[in-house]
């Protein structure tokens, strides 16, 4: 989950994303030998040309009547988006959130690999969920530093997320995917991705009140 380069705008990136998932993820479906931008269009609710655009950004050219060919597709946006690399990662904070974060299986497909999780309580120090190694947060920096980890993501309350961050980042983390519930404030350069599942869930109970 290394940020892309940013010559594709994250609305690109995201909508890559979305054909990804359209043409790798059929559940059961019989997979397409090629696929039209129509196709991707219908299915996704993107208009023809944006999808055309989007695949061109990308050095992909479809051929009339034909379209693209499926397999290029899904290849190219991972070598893209960096799927076809294995990123380690480290996760700070196993709570709920992090466990369920840490057993999700899912993430090997997107070339996400947890090597350690790390908590401040002492008591989950040993212990192991999914096969991944709970250790406490005092070894995290030499950890981190010793295995070049570039990637972390972070589960922590929020009054302790910035105090992380910022150990991560002395330590050579480049990327934070983060869940806890507040902004970072992080060095130019290092890339920060926000999940607020609190403002999803908002906009869900808004639409629900009408």
């Amino acid at each position: 989950m290394i940020c892309p380069d940013d010559h594709l705008r994250p609305l690109v990136l995201e909508r890559l994303m979305l054909y990804h998932r359209f043409l790798s993820e059929r559940g059961g479906r019989k997979a397409l030998a090629t696929v039209t931008s129509g196709q991707m269009a219908e299915a996704l609710d993107v208009d023809p040309t944006q999808v055309r655009k989007d695949l061109g950004s990308i050095g992909l050219r479809g051929r009339g009547r034909v379209g693209f060919n499926a397999t290029e597709v899904v290849n190219t946006i991972r070598q893209v988006l960096g799927f076809d690399r294995t990123h380690l990662a480290v996760l700070v904070g196993v709570g709920h959130l992090g466990g369920a974060l840490i057993a999700y299986r899912g993430f090997a497909r997107y070339g996400l690999r947890i090597v350690a999780a790390f908590d401040s309580d002492a008591s989950k120090t040993g212990q192991e969920l999914a096969g991944c190694p709970i250790r406490n947060t005092r070894g995290m920096t030499a950890f981190v530093r010793r295995h070049q980890i570039h990637l972390a993501i972070l589960s922590t309350p929020a009054d302790v997320a910035q105090r992380v961050a910022d150990r991560l980042v002395a330590a050579g983390v480049r990327a934070i995917w983060n869940f806890a519930p507040t902004r970072l404030a992080v060095p130019e350069g290092i890339c920060v991705r926000d999940e607020h599942i609190s403002l999803g869930l908002s906009q869900l109970a808004y639409r629900l009140s009408d």
